[in-house]
């Protein structure tokens, strides 16, 4: 079985390589991105709230 984070070479054993840092900086930027679009016009509390919610109802599933 291979691993498509090798084969991509992010990836070496357990260390990410150079390439690996770099995507994983792209990868964050992106994130961060669309988190802050999807949260316009809601408040820290309101966003808690949100999660904890879905956590819970997550964890119902089992």
């Amino acid at each position: 079985m291979t691993n498509p984070l090798v084969e991509r070479e992010w990836l070496t054993g357990d260390e990410l390589t150079e390439a690996g840092e770099r995507a994983l900086a792209a990868l964050n930027t992106t994130v961060q991105a669309q988190r802050r679009k999807i949260t316009t016009g809601i408040s820290d509390e309101e966003y808690l709230a949100t999660v904890g919610v879905l956590k819970r109802m997550a964890d119902n599933l089992g």
